[in-house]
């Protein structure tokens, strides 16, 4: 074999990984969606109650998280499974995004199963006039939703 088709086999074997690797990023992110989204459906679906507490954000320094030492204004609890099952509805025409640095916490959102909790993650309502951000607790997912649905659930599960 001379050196012209081996450079030639070279060149197409770097082209082909290259190829195949940009696949695979696309790849990856698409499982870590799927992990995602099924993480959080499992988590909901097996949720028996959700608690959803308010902080003033002047006071736990517009935190990102970690903001249950502090103490809540208000708190949220569902009072069955349906308020439960109503929760996903918020999550109707949701925008998915990655990992999302430094959104400020004003909810923490409890998913519990009986006594044991399941989830935590946070909501910022300050970043968006019209949307708010429900994310993990680590940052790597969130969920853009619309801030008028969201007002609305809390208002729903306020009833007794």
């Amino acid at each position: 074999m001379d050196n012209l088709s081996r450079v030639k086999i070279y060149v197409f074997l770097i082209l082909a990984s290259v190829f195949i690797f940009s696949c695979d990023y696309k790849s990856q992110s698409t499982i870590e969606n799927l992990l995602d989204n099924f993480s959080f459906n499992t988590t909901l679906s097996n949720s028996t109650q959700i608690i959803v507490k308010a902080y003033d954000s002047t006071v736990t320094y517009r935190r990102s998280g970690s903001i249950e030492s502090f103490n809540p204004i208000k708190e949220f609890k569902t009072h069955n499974k349906q308020q439960v099952k109503d929760f996903e509805s918020i999550f109707e025409n949701a925008e998915k995004t990655s990992y999302c640095c430094c959104p400020t916490s004003s909810y923490s959102l409890h998913f519990f199963n009986q006594k044991e909790m399941l989830a935590l993650f946070y909501v910022d309502t300050l970043q968006f006039k019209d949307k708010v951000r429900v994310y993990e607790g680590s940052f790597q997912y969130s969920y853009i939703i619309e801030k008028q649905k969201w007002l609305h659930y809390l208002k729903e599960i306020d009833k007794k």
